[in-house]
């Protein structure tokens, strides 16, 4: 499991975590810790594609074995949460993390044989995913994505429409645990997809929107899912946090909008 970090910070490693510096090749401090930056990488490419520098690393230089996944410095799988319906991931303090590290689970040979794939448990919006990435990101790149999608991989676009346009349901973060074949099936695809879209697109100068690529991948897996009817476990995500983070409001505004998203959904 690939622990992607950019900073001195809480991360996991050891049993069968693997943590990695993503951007090595553009950071000016030294984690200590493997880089994305070695044989072949996109190691500089990191402000736009995120989190895909360690998952491009990892595939190109076949660095994984039966099983391969995932995962961030502050965000994990947690096999043993049971969340309501309208939260998707527990906030946890960094002292909690380092008394109960977050663990991969021992039976994942089967969970791996029952499932394809294990995602993030998905958050639901009270609209489309389009409309989602369009408000929340910049429209035009939207549209080339969709595109490219329509004339690269002509196969994928009805679950592509089905997925962005007609859907409110999302797993985030990039993260997912699955066997190799998979692994190196969606990666080909991906990245040809992406590559694509980064000839036609004009990179935003703010740092926030200049994540295209990271953030299209989100959706682009929830397509390839979709599109091989992978067989899927949702797993809720432990976020790890400075401080444990009071809910109140927040807590309400998120039952709300569940609510309205499963309303949306019926």
């Amino acid at each position: 499991m690939l622990v992607c970090c950019h900073k001195s910070d809480y991360f996991r490693c050891g049993d069968g975590f693997f943590p990695i510096q993503v951007g090595k090749a553009i950071s000016k401090c030294d984690l200590g810790i493997t880089g994305d930056n070695s044989e072949e990488n996109i190691s500089s490419k990191n402000p736009n594609y995120c989190e895909l520098t360690a998952h491009y690393w990892l595939w190109r230089n076949k660095k994984y074995g039966k099983f391969v996944g995932l995962s961030h410095y502050r965000r994990y799988f947690d096999f043993n949460l049971n969340l309501p319906f309208w939260k998707s991931y527990k906030s946890i303090s960094v002292s909690q993390a380092n008394k109960t590290p977050p663990t991969l689970p021992k039976n994942i040979s089967e969970i791996l044989q029952k499932y394809d794939i294990v995602l993030a448990k998905p958050n639901l919006y009270p609209y489309s995913l389009k409309h989602d990435y369009c408000y929340c990101h910049i429209i035009e790149d939207y549209e080339i994505l969709k595109a490219v999608v329509k004339n690269l991989t002509p196969e994928y676009f009805d679950s592509f429409i089905k997925i962005m346009e007609h859907n409110n349901k999302l797993s985030h973060y990039n993260m997912f645990l699955t066997n190799n074949k998979i692994f190196e099936d969606y990666s080909e695809w991906l990245f040809k997809i992406l590559f694509e879209v980064e000839k036609k697109c004009k990179i935003s100068e703010y740092p926030s929107q200049a994540r295209i690529f990271g953030y299209m991948s989100e959706r682009l897996l929830n397509v390839y899912v979709h599109k091989h009817n992978l067989r899927v476990k949702y797993v809720p995500i432990v976020k790890i946090e400075d401080k444990q983070i009071k809910q109140g409001h927040l807590f309400l505004r998120n039952l709300k909008t569940r609510i309205i998203a499963n309303i949306n959904s019926i």
